[in-house]
């Protein structure tokens, strides 16, 4: 600070006031007619030094030029004065009006202010001024009045005298440095607190180019309501910071600021570029938070939709709902929960939910920690070519990438590297990355590779602080999945045995484990598999326990120490049954009407049993129907091993044959059935049923005397919902059997449960059609055991009377036979 012998000095702008002790009189030598008004008039410049004490002075100033017996303001007449340096920052102004009291009723007399400017050398005392220039300016009830400085560093002394009165006080002014008209505030940014406060922020552009704070002035509006603005204003002084209230969720607010200096309190800088601020209806303090397993980490929830209540709200961590003990309400808007991050993930999601009636309204936006080294299972597999490696992980997120680093060392000697220079070893590898509908990264692809080289295999979150999970050290040629074995082959051999043999795959080159599955071919998607312990042959042998069936056959292989993976199996061979000749006979079979008279036909449905081969010498691969209309048109079809086979039967007469077929040949002995119309013979006497248990019923049955012998005769029977009407029946529920004609007695086996009513049908089977059928029912209710019993203890004493009854004639014979001989040797005698 620079000393002057006047006084003390003050910085500009300055405002005080001018008070006189007594009321001064009318200046009489002023000059008549000259202007009073606001603006004043000036004169040359006058003598500044008054050396009598003086009876005005300036209050509410700290010059030591004040005496110390303060003026009376009661009985005093007062000026409110105001210097300033103007917006170019070329001129002081001051302005001086009259301030009239109650109390006074004096007419102001007139008064002079005297602006003298002083031009300072720098670094030095000041004694004397260099060049000086001053302006006189007299009014009464107000003056301006005004002085040029210089660009450099100006003083300017300020005199105020009043007519009648000594020389008035003295104050000597500095003009600051020039302020220009500031640049609108920059960097505008929005947080909100634990509280759930939104703060809005800024900084200046020029941060030095005020030595004090600025000022502020906020205002902001709501988008929709551009084209009427109705803006919100609030003032900031000092702070580059403001709490922002009643705003509401779901509206984008437009906010700018523009500033102003102290001194300048008329010249605000321009509006800032407006900023937007739309408030979601949830935010999370942090958004984002980075943290290392075992830590706990603290979030918050704001809900700024003010409907909603932070003591209802439900947290969930990965889509997994937390329990409530691990979350509280801060306040009606905020909810906090403390949770530990996952172990194997590269970083968790947190959400919090509202109830909305038995499931969770849940807002899009969600907090994500990133977490510092998990363990990430990372599995690769190289393929059968060796020139690639796909690896994949048990962490499907999205935002992540996978890295590698390959190096012409083990595993062993890479980590060991790695931990002596403290950095990374070898070069970088880029994969390619196959990723699924939701952007998930599925796998990823090296290629080509080196297999007996390391790599260092990590995930790394996209994100600035890029997390990363724990490395997995992997040689290629440990973890290889070959390619299947070829060329397989299956033959039939004597013994009832399947012997395979197939092809090791070229690469890898070393010894391989074989592994063999079987299954019957079934058409089915998912046989039912046998699987062969693992062998080092590339043969094995299979058992055959059914040489007329066909099997599905595969293998597969994989490194003889079990290293690497299982190759894929190989493609199916299907084995062929072994026929040294056709079939001897072909199957049995029965059929079901089912009439359909709306097309004047009838639907028939052969039913087959297939005789069991004794000797395997042939198998039978499929049927063939042949069918013989009443035209004597004779036409045959190809089935397979089939359960049964349906077609329309439409005229009178129909004949049809069955005949079972293989590689050899066809059947030579069939059974042939004819389907006919006509009325049927009838040969059955009679027939009746008894149950002897839940397993077993008998059937009996005589003919009728003189009448013809059938060719055989077929039982048939169901249960319940069947159909009186001849041939009727259900043909899921229907099921049959054929004897010889020689037979009256049949013991039949299966479930027969004395509360359901079952019907049994008696077929008689001629060679030119079938005889009229005898039906009968049985059971439901009363147990029909003892009546059963009784029938088979007459059938047993007469089976034991007519075995009696045979060895007694056959004694008879023998023992005639005897004396015949006996008379016809003693006739020779004589």
């Amino acid at each position: 600070m620079q000393e002057f012998p006047h006084g003390d000095v003050l910085d500009l702008p300055w405002q005080t006031e001018l008070c006189c002790a007594s009321p001064p009189a009318q200046l009489h030598h002023g000059r008549e007619g000259e202007d009073e008004g606001s603006a004043g008039s000036r004169r040359a410049p006058s003598d500044l030094g008054h050396p009598h004490t003086p009876q005005c002075l300036f209050r509410n100033s700290t010059s030591t030029l004040i005496p110390p017996q303060e003026t009376d303001p009661s009985g005093a007449t007062c000026w409110d004065i105001l210097c300033r340096v103007d917006e170019t920052w070329e001129n002081v102004i001051c302005d001086l009006k009259h301030r009239a009291t109650s109390s006074d009723n004096s007419t102001p007399g007139s008064v002079t202010i005297c602006l003298q400017r002083l031009v300072s050398q720098p670094d030095r005392v000041v004694n004397t001024t260099h060049g000086t220039d001053s302006m006189d300016c007299v009014g009464k009830d107000s003056i301006t009045c005004s002085i040029v400085i210089f660009a450099v560093s100006s003083i300017v002394v300020v005199t105020a005298n009043v007519s009648n009165t000594t020389a008035g006080p003295l104050m000597i002014l500095i003009v600051p440095p020039r302020l220009d008209k500031p640049s609108p505030p920059v960097n505008l940014a929005h947080t909100q607190t634990a509280e759930g406060e939104l703060v809005l922020s800024w900084s200046n552009p020029q941060p030095h180019a005020s030595p004090v704070p600025l000022s502020y002035e906020v205002r902001y509006i709501t988008s929709h309501n551009t084209s009427n603005p109705n803006w919100k204003h609030v003032e900031v002084t000092g702070d580059q910071w403001v709490s922002l209230t009643g705003l509401r969720a779901g509206l984008t607010y437009i906010v700018q600021i523009h500033s102003h200096h102290p001194a300048l309190p008329h010249l605000w800088s321009e509006w800032s570029q407006p900023y937007h601020i739309y408030l979601e209806d949830v935010t999370y303090l942090p958004e984002r938070v980075v943290a290392s397993l075992g830590d706990s980490v603290t979030v918050y929830c704001v809900f700024n939709d003010r409907r909603v209540n932070a003591s209802a709200a439900v947290w969930f961590l990965n889509l997994d709902r937390l329990p409530q003990s691990q979350y509280t309400a801060v306040n009606d808007r905020v909810s906090k929960i403390t949770v530990q991050p996952s172990e194997q993930r590269l970083y968790d999601i947190l959400r919090c939910c509202q109830p909305s009636g038995e499931k969770y309204s849940c807002n899009y936006r969600y907090a994500t920690i990133y977490i510092k080294d998990p363990v990430i299972d990372i599995s690769c597999v190289t393929n059968g070519d060796l020139d690639s490696m796909t690896c994949r992980w048990n962490n499907i997120q999205t935002k992540i990438n996978f890295l590698s680093r390959v190096a012409d060392l083990s595993c062993d000697v890479m980590e060991e590297a790695e931990e002596e220079v403290g950095g990374p070893v070898g070069v970088v590898r880029q994969a390619v990355c196959v990723s699924s509908r939701s952007r998930e990264v599925k796998s990823c692809t090296l290629q080509p590779i080196r297999v007996t080289s390391c790599y260092k295999l990590w995930m790394e979150a996209k994100t600035d602080n890029g997390t990363r999970s724990h490395p997995v050290y992997i040689t290629p040629m440990d973890h290889v999945k070959p390619h299947p074995p070829s060329g397989l082959e299956a033959v039939s051999m004597p013994s009832g045995v399947l012997r395979l043999a197939w092809v090791p795959p070229e690469l890898p080159l070393y010894d391989m484990q074989y592994q063999v599955r079987y299954a019957l071919s079934t058409g089915r998607a998912h046989p039912f598999w046998q699987v062969l312990a693992t062998q080092a042959e590339s043969w094995a042998e299979v058992p055959e326990p059914d040489v007329c069936r066909v099997y599905n056959v595969q293998v597969r292989c994989m490194h003889i120490n079990s290293s690497g993976t299982w190759s894929d199996w190989s493609r199916s061979l299907y084995t062929t049954p072994h026929n040294s000749r056709a079939p001897d006979q072909g199957p049995d079979f029965w059929r079901v009407f089912q009439e359909d008279p709306a097309r004047n036909q009838t639907n028939v449905t052969l039913l087959f049993k297939h005789f069991p081969i004794v000797v395997p010498t042939y198998c039978v691969e499929g049927l063939v129907v042949q069918h013989q209309a009443s035209g004597g048109i004779v036409t045959e079809e190809r089935i397979g091993l089939v359960s049964s086979y349906r077609f329309e039967w439409r005229e009178d007469f129909h004949s049809v044959t069955v005949k079972a077929q293989n590689s050899q040949g066809y059947s030579t002995r069939n059974i042939n059935m004819t389907l006919e119309r006509h009325p049927k013979r009838q040969c059955v006497r009679s027939f009746c049923v008894s149950r002897v248990n839940s397993s077993c019923v008998v059937l009996s049955w005589s003919l009728q005397p003189n009448s013809s012998i059938p060719c055989s005769l077929v039982v048939e029977w169901s249960g319940q919902n069947h159909q009186n009407r001849q041939g009727q029946t259900t043909v899921g529920r229907e099921r049959w059997t054929r004897v010889p004609p020689t037979d009256q007695v049949l013991y039949l086996h299966g479930d027969f449960y004395g509360s359901e009513e079952y019907v049994f049908i008696l077929y008689p089977v001629f060679a030119d059609g079938e005889g009229e059928p005898v039906y009968t029912k049985g059971f439901r209710g009363a147990d029909a055991g003892p009546a059963a019993y009784m029938l088979l203890m007459i059938i047993a004493f007469l089976s034991i009377v007519l075995f009696v009854t045979l060895v007694i004639s056959q004694n008879q014979e023998t023992w005639r036979k005897g004396v015949r001989g006996g008379r016809e040797r003693g006739e020779r005698e004589r």
